[in-house]
């Protein structure tokens, strides 16, 4: 199938900044069978999608994804790259829906999916709680499972704490290990900041060289996140996710976002506790960014089956 590649933009509901999009939809677009809109994660960018966004779009479906507000090519120039904005996580939110609404409007009458990645899985269980109508199916890709309240509540203080004293702009090294460092430590001997990605050595390395993957989040940024996360591992954002919307969790059992797998299973039985339609799929020896595994064909496979199901 003939596919068509493109580059669109459009303003941030914040910061004065401009959001940059990828597009790949075959090229007539009445072969088009659905829209697939994705949230990539924290601190990569578009590009990195644009492999299995290729071969989705030759199975018939638009893929958009955006670089988030603080990320890739929606960071102007004398912007900071890991900033949200005073808005925190819910202009990533707004800015979603702001990309729905353009791709809605080009393909109207076709099923409409939102898969998110890492931080983005937490953008998009955001999204799906309050715009799941929208949506004919959800997936979250490598995410978290619940969550201790009381580890939440300590943390969210802290970051308030830490903003107030060096500024939303700031940065300081303690988030990164209690974040990242933490997990790459459970495949040590490392041979890199960023041997819990995956398990493909070629991926980790040109993770690792790209100058727009791997960046440290400003504190205002670490707090935002907290924050989103938060509120999507709380009973509150279980209350607001439709129970009509059909959701995938697809995740490596070796990912520690995941808890390698438990905090998985944990959070696809309080979805079926709570009424939801979930599914999951853990793969064996898998880390974090799934698109990137050894695995992948396999996980290109099993999405593409996914969203064949729910058109």
């Amino acid at each position: 199938m003939d596919l068509l590649m493109k580059e669109i933009s459009f303003d941030s509901c914040a910061c004065d900044e401009r959001i940059f999009v990828r597009v790949v939809e075959p090229a007539d677009k009445l072969h088009t069978r659905g829209v697939l809109q994705i949230a990539h994660g924290m601190a990569e960018h578009s590009l990195l999608y644009l492999d299995f966004a290729n071969y989705m779009a030759r199975a018939g479906f638009a893929v958009a994804v955006n670089d988030h507000l603080g990320h890739g090519k929606s960071v102007s120039k004398g912007g900071a790259f890991g900033y949200f904005g005073e808005g925190g996580a819910q202009n990533l939110v707004r800015d979603m829906h702001k990309l729905y609404s353009l791709m809605h409007a080009e393909y109207p009458n076709v099923p409409y999916f939102l898969m998110g990645h890492s931080m983005g899985s937490f953008l998009a269980r955001s999204y799906a709680a309050q715009f799941g109508d929208e949506l004919a199916a959800a997936v979250f890709m490598g995410t978290c499972g619940p969550q201790n309240r009381m580890v939440f509540a300590a943390e969210r203080k802290l970051a308030d704490r830490m903003v107030d004293k060096f500024g939303a702009k700031s940065h300081h090294p303690l988030f990164s290990r209690m974040s990242i460092e933490r997990f790459n430590k459970a495949f040590a001997p490392n041979r890199t900041p960023s041997d819990w990605v995956t398990r493909d050595e070629a991926e980790v390395d040109r993770y690792v060289a790209d100058p727009l993957c791997g960046f440290d989040f400003t504190i205002s940024g670490y707090r935002d996140v907290v924050y989103l996360q938060s509120e999507v591992t709380s009973d509150d954002w279980l209350r607001r996710l439709p129970k009509t919307l059909p959701v995938l969790l697809i995740s490596g059992d070796q990912d520690p976002l995941g808890d390698f797998g438990k905090g998985i299973r944990r959070l696809l039985s309080r979805l079926r506790e709570t009424g939801h339609d979930a599914e999951m799929i853990l793969y064996p020896g898998a880390r974090h960014a799934l698109i990137t595994e050894t695995n992948r064909d396999e996980v290109y496979r099993d999405l593409l089956s996914y969203l064949e199901k729910n058109c």
